[in-house]
């Protein structure tokens, strides 16, 4: 049952050992977890590898997909010391955000992949919103891009799969904190901001590769 997920954990693992990571502005990030117990990574589908890869050590609670191939990546999270909730807007969504909030008011901080799992691409869903309203921890914008790397141009969202030996480079945008105010906006201003924040730091980290 889990042979594909193992191979998959098997294949990341021994890659992840020829990676190394550039963090363009780690005083975000700090100050976040001086300020509050807790955030949420809000990051595109595409970026998922990297993202996982680079809290390895640093337990993140995550949302993933109930379907099969959900299976494959819940169990290469949980084999890295992730912790899952099972759930997408279409199926369990209210379950695995109740479990989530559970997860940010305990020790794990939290990540979710904003268009996931099908897209459309680069398209923000409203969970993130209701999750960081609900748990009262901020997001943080967080791409992260490999210098080097294969995509997969069949899938939805065009996903990164990162070259051995890559550096990847990791921008965090402010962090927002979801009021009343942006409830009662149907997180429309959020949503825009936050999208706005990752193209600025997409294209911040690709002015830099493009010098290298």
């Amino acid at each position: 049952m889990y042979f594909k997920p193992l191979l998959a954990f098997i294949f990341i693992k021994l890659l992840s050992f020829t990676y190394r990571y550039k963090y363009l502005n780690p005083e975000v990030l700090e100050k976040v977890k001086k300020e509050s117990s807790n955030y949420i990574f809000s990051l595109w589908h595409q970026n998922l590898i990297g993202a996982i890869l680079s809290q390895t050590g640093k337990p993140h609670a995550v949302i993933v997909s109930p379907s099969k191939d959900g299976e494959l990546v819940a169990k290469a999270c949980e084999w890295m010391g992730h912790v899952t909730a099972r759930g997408s807007s279409s199926r369990d969504g209210q379950k695995a955000l109740r479990k989530m909030i559970g997860f940010l008011k305990t020790k794990f901080p939290g990540a979710i992949t904003i268009d996931g799992p099908r897209g459309p691409v680069k398209e923000i869903k409203k969970g993130i919103f209701e999750l960081a309203y609900l748990s009262k921890k901020p997001i943080i914008p967080f791409t992260i891009i490999p210098s080097h790397y294969w995509v997969l141009e069949k899938s939805w969202d065009k996903f990164r799969i990162p070259r051995p030996f890559t550096t990847f480079y990791v921008h965090f945008g402010a962090p927002l904190n979801i009021n009343k105010t942006d409830k009662a906006d149907s997180f429309h201003t959020a949503s825009l901001d936050l999208k706005q924040q990752l193209e600025r730091s997409e294209s911040h980290i690709t002015s830099i590769l493009g010098q290298n």
